[in-house]
């Protein structure tokens, strides 16, 4: 049997038409389903920040525009201990939840929430007492702005535990099937950010200070939104007091994530200070418009690039590696669509991004129009870096991701902008972005021979994804599709049909029939309704999934057990999964 069949089933016809098919669509409406709502999950803090300098430069003059530029490393440490945590745990859950291990899943996710409430905690107390030094720290300290900065940071730093609890949930509640839940909170923190500026900073002229109230505003309703799913009958999560040694595990899980942030916090107080001694205040307004556009389109790849991450953890506790290949074809088929499209807006218009940040001088629009354009260019080997390093981070290879984005973010980036802007002046600033990334790429490249060169000495064969091709091979599926009402039809046929390929063991056959006949007093199959069926000799386990609803009869699946097997019942990234451990092969 080939490793992805789809056999489609149309209940009444007198045959059933069997085909082969490239992509798994329980992988594809997988990735479609997380996509949209990750993305604007990593939009929320840069468009809040964006909105922020936009209406600043709408009401505003020229140097209040660079508040938000000099206060966004506050924003990076924010979403450093953040992604640290939160996405650390959230590798750490996927993986264990692909392994069925439900009490480590939740585990890793209540360490998680401890921590991130320490942090906050942190933070909170930073902004009440030591503001002043860590305005000077951004380097604004001998600008006309330093008040305005001051002002801005102090909110910020107060409102730290909203950031970081919004940006944390989001994360695990899509982990735990309810991304659109994520992109509910997240999409009403946008408009609430940018409603709330125009009324702040344009009608009650605030200042600045208005701009940071609207976006504390807006990330704590979202808050509010996205937390509605822990007390929902939909929840998986729970939280308990834990403390353990796994703590570290989450840490380095996640530390490629953190260095991301921190070393755009460290490449942004150099980069002020260099730009401001190579093109003045000028510059600096020129260096805000390419890092907010910066910010924006690094938050829509990341928000790509992150789709795949509980996909690949689940995937890779589960060794479903072609389903974790599938997952990145479609990233990378996402990434030429999505920065392709913004790429080319960006090199025949540029111009509009200047526009947006309310820029008017001519000599700065020409100035800025030709940074974006050359910016711009970096773009898609940007996701691809991007996407690397999220996957390496899924399967737990955090070592040579952190090398990746070191590389990228700080060494590779700083260096080539040191060189460049020596011969090509300012704009070899802009230049050095796409130059670090080809040269990060190249540089994966000879790692990832050198690495699997090492381990297939030592007997372990792994393909370009570090994957095993020996368990791959030992790893088949196939796929149901039914178009029919008629589920009991549809019953008999899945059932026959793994009867007929003669792989399965007669224990797997029965809770097989015992999971579809639950589901038959609930189904209502209508099309792009499937089940799949998958199974692991190398680990004799079979995995079944389906997209169909099983809220009323969930207590009664959970429960499902039999004699000599190990079974593990529950909503996985979307679907409803029934995983059978233990199982006698019959092949």
């Amino acid at each position: 049997m080939s490793s992805t069949v789809e056999i489609l089933i149309k209940v009444g016809d007198s045959m059933e038409n069997t085909f082969y098919v490239k992509r798994n669509p329980l992988v594809i409406k997988t990735f479609m389903s997380i996509l949209i709502p990750t993305i604007l999950m990593n939009l929320t803090t840069a468009i809040g920040s964006m909105a922020d300098t936009v209406i600043i430069g709408q009401y505003l003059d020229d140097l209040s525009l660079s508040v938000v530029t000099y206060a966004t490393p506050v924003y990076m440490v924010i979403n450093t201990l953040a992604a640290l945590f939160a996405v650390g745990g959230c590798i750490a859950m996927s993986v264990d939840i692909g392994k069925g291990d439900k009490k480590s899943a939740n585990r890793s996710f209540s360490i998680s929430m401890e921590f991130l409430l320490a942090t906050a905690l942190i933070l909170f107390i930073s902004g009440i007492f030591f503001t002043e030094q860590i305005t000077y720290l951004l380097g604004a300290g001998n600008t006309e702005v330093f008040e305005q900065v001051k002002t801005y940071v102090k909110i910020i730093l107060m409102g730290a535990p909203i950031f970081i609890m919004n940006i944390a949930i989001a994360f695990f509640v899509r982990n735990d099937g309810r991304p659109n839940l994520s992109m509910a909170g997240m999409f009403t923190s946008i408009v609430v950010d940018i409603t709330f500026n125009l009324v702040f900073v344009g009608y009650m002229n605030m200042g600045v200070a208005g701009a940071a109230y609207s976006t504390v505003l807006g990330q704590g309703i979202s808050v509010i939104i996205i937390a509605s799913h822990f007390f929902s009958s939909k929840n998986t999560l729970r939280l308990s007091l834990a403390f353990d040694r796994s703590i570290l595990r989450i840490i380095k899980n996640g530390i490629g994530s953190a260095l991301t942030f921190i070393y755009q916090f460290i490449t942004i107080i150099i980069l002020n200070h260099y730009v401001v001694s190579m093109a003045g205040e000028k510059g600096v307004v020129i260096y805000t418009v390419v890092f907010n556009l910066c910010t924006v389109s690094l938050a829509v790849f990341e928000g790509l690039s992150q789709t795949i991450q509980p996909m690949v953890g689940v995937y890779y506790g589960e060794n479903s590696n072609k389903k974790i290949k599938g997952s990145i074809k479609l990233a990378l088929l996402a990434a030429v669509v999505i920065c392709g499209s913004i790429m080319l807006v960006l090199e025949i218009i540029p111009e509009i991004v200047p526009h947006i940040f309310g820029i008017a001088d001519i000599d700065l629009v020409n100035q800025s129009s030709m940074a974006v354009r050359i910016y711009a260019t970096s773009m898609l080997i940007m996701t691809v870096n991007v996407i690397i390093g999220y996957y390496l981070q899924s399967i737990e290879m955090s070592s040579m991701a952190s090398v990746l984005i070191s590389l990228r973010c700080c060494v590779l980036l700083l260096a080539s902008t040191f060189v460049l802007s020596k011969i090509f002046g300012v704009n070899g600033i802009w230049a050095a972005y796409t130059v670090a990334e080809f040269l990060t790429l190249v540089i994966f490249g000879i790692l990832n021979i050198l690495k699997r060169k090492k381990l297939s000495k030592n007997g372990t064969n792994l393909n370009l994804l570090f994957l095993n091709k020996d368990e791959e091979k030992n790893t088949s599926s196939f796929i149901l599709k039914c178009n029919s009402d008629d589920f009991e039809s549809f019953n008999n046929i899945v059932i026959s049909t793994i009867e007929k390929d003669k792989i399965y063991g007669t224990q797997i056959l029965n809770i097989v029939k015992e999971y579809l006949v639950k589901l038959q007093s609930v189904a209502d199959i209508k099309t792009g309704k499937y089940i799949e069926v998958e199974k692991n000799n190398y680990q004799k386990k079979v995995i079944i999934r389906d997209n169909i609803n099983h809220s009323s009869i969930r207590n009664d699946l959970n429960a499902l057990h039999y004699e000599g097997l190990e079974t593990e019942y529950g909503p996985v990234l979307g679907l409803n999964r029934l995983c059978i451990k233990g199982a006698e092969n019959n092949e």
